[in-house]
């Protein structure tokens, strides 16, 4: 009996650890698991949707939702599925591109979603991504603490992003990791971008503040 016990105890398990867990219910979907529907593709960007999951496959360019945000929190799981692997998440950008081969946004600010400790340019930290105010002596990163959180890559990692007023916020796995102020640009869109990485996410949702 204890041998049949156990046979079951580790089947449920192993069963639960490849359920992916819930959006908390005062936050929107923003992805349907079946489709790109409410995202548009920039520049050719190579985004498509696998076993419930919105992948990037490579390639350059950015995914961009079609609504706009003003004060919210954005939150998703991501993970790298190679070392190294580079991605970004957009918020409060608009939806004019640079016109070269990238074709990434040329007005908003990005959370560095890349498989890196390396500074400056580490998980987690903020890039200015021509978004009016923001530079990079207005933020700031505790490396120290993502050393701490980062489960690397081919392991699910949290961003939840809170833009409120001039004032971002950035979590990673529940902890507050990186702050930056001076953020101008009061609305835009949230995007994913591009970056020659291979990624997959899960559970995007917002919540819009008051």
């Amino acid at each position: 009996m204890r041998a049949v016990y156990t046979t079951l105890v580790c089947f449920v398990l192993a069963a639960g650890c490849n359920v992916a867990p819930k959006l908390d219910s005062d936050f929107t979907p923003l992805f349907n698991g079946q489709d790109l529907s409410g995202w548009v593709i920039e520049s050719n960007a190579a985004f498509g949707v696998r076993d419930g999951l919105l992948v990037v496959n490579k390639g350059t360019g950015w995914l961009r939702s079609v609504a706009t945000f003003g004060d919210a929190v954005f939150r998703l799981d991501f993970r790298f599925l190679e070392d190294e692997a580079n991605s970004g998440i957009f918020v409060r950008t608009a939806a004019t591109s640079k016109k070269d081969a990238n074709g990434w946004p040329d007005n908003g600010y990005q959370v560095q979603c890349m498989d890196t400790l390396k500074p400056p340019r580490h998980v987690a930290s903020m890039i200015p991504y021509g978004g009016e105010g923001f530079t990079d002596e207005n933020h700031e990163s505790d490396l120290d603490k993502i050393k701490q959180v980062y489960r690397g890559a081919r392991e699910w990692n949290t961003y939840e992003i809170t833009c409120r007023g001039e004032e971002l916020t950035v979590k990673l796995n529940g902890f507050v990791v990186t702050k930056a102020w001076n953020i101008k640009n009061s609305s835009g869109h949230v995007g994913i971008q591009a970056e020659h990485g291979l990624l997959e996410f899960r559970n995007l949702g917002v919540k819009t503040l008051e």
